[in-house]
């Protein structure tokens, strides 16, 4: 059983100091609210000294668990082009993604899971204070993601075992999980929401979907009905708003208000590259034309 004078040992901080931290962990997050996807979310970004305990934590404890070669979100080595792939060319792709997920992973969950870990209860009850915040798994966190991971192995497990029964490709994205294969794919739609309820989570009913080959199948923003790649509507979009930067200028097109938005914009390309290296050179060169100021 690792207790707690293990666990100040594996981490390399004074038992003192995870204490102290732990006591009051509201004290050292800050609250930001911020653009994610199309949604903005709370985040809740830990400030020195608890920033580098969750590291310590992510980089000794949560790093090395296994995972399984299904999961490709949040973690080393994998992409949302490594997650789509096995789906490209499939006459039915079903989607499904949990609602909220790291707002419903509570402080309790995540005790159980250090406990499971083999944690004797007081260092599971550190950890958990070290790890959450107003009850649940806070974004922006650098150990929520890699508990999240972990968190969800149970279901994976299951999603994938129901794909390999009915020949199907199955994987993960985060909260965000695909089979896809024949035309018997959608029959599963039901059992498949089921089974992620029985785990404790929703489905998000509006990111409940079928996909045939006759629409856009879209996958962690790749469209994947006959390649791996963004699709031209997201190429499209952004060489718009690369193209109003260089016309209107930069301050013109950050509509979201990014405090940042030239990391951003950079970052989105950056991605773009990744799934498609020719059309997002032809971005990054239009791109480094435009005139930044220094507040952007």
């Amino acid at each position: 059983m690792k207790d707690e004078n293990f666990l100040s040992a594996e981490l390399a901080f004074p038992l003192g100091v995870l204490r102290r931290v732990a006591l009051c962990p509201k004290s050292v997050y800050v609250y930001q609210r911020r653009l994610l996807g199309k949604k903005k979310r709370l985040l809740r970004i830990p400030q020195s000294p608890l920033m580098k305990i969750q590291k310590a934590i992510k980089q000794k404890i949560l790093d090395p668990m296994p995972l399984e070669k299904t999961v490709h979100g949040w973690r080393k080595r994998r992409s949302p082009k490594t997650y789509t792939r096995h789906h490209v060319g499939k006459a039915r792709v079903l989607n499904v993604d949990i609602q909220d997920f790291f707002p419903s992973v509570n402080s309790g969950r995540v005790h159980r899971f250090w406990i499971e870990a083999g944690y004797s209860s007081e260092a599971a009850k550190l950890l958990t204070a070290l790890t959450t915040l107003d009850n649940q798994l806070p974004q922006g966190s650098p150990t929520s993601q890699s508990i999240g991971n972990q968190i969800l192995r149970r279901l994976n497990f299951r999603l994938s075992r129901l794909a390999r029964q009915h020949h199907l490709n199955y994987g993960s994205y985060g909260d965000e999980f695909s089979l896809s294969g024949r035309r018997r794919t959608a029959k599963l739609k039901g059992l498949t929401v089921r089974i992620v309820e029985q785990e404790g989570f929703k489905a998000n009913p509006d990111k409940v979907k079928v996909m045939s080959r006759s629409q856009p199948q879209e996958l962690a923003g790749n469209i994947v009905n006959n390649k791996n790649g963004p699709g031209r509507p997201k190429y499209r979009d952004l060489r718009a708003i690369i193209h109003n930067c260089l016309r209107y200028g930069p301050e013109t097109q950050n509509r979201e208000i990014h405090p940042h938005f030239q990391q951003h914009l950079r970052g989105r390309i950056a991605q773009f590259t990744y799934l498609n290296p020719r059309l997002g050179d032809q971005l990054l060169t239009e791109f480094k034309k435009i005139r930044w100021k220094e507040s952007i």
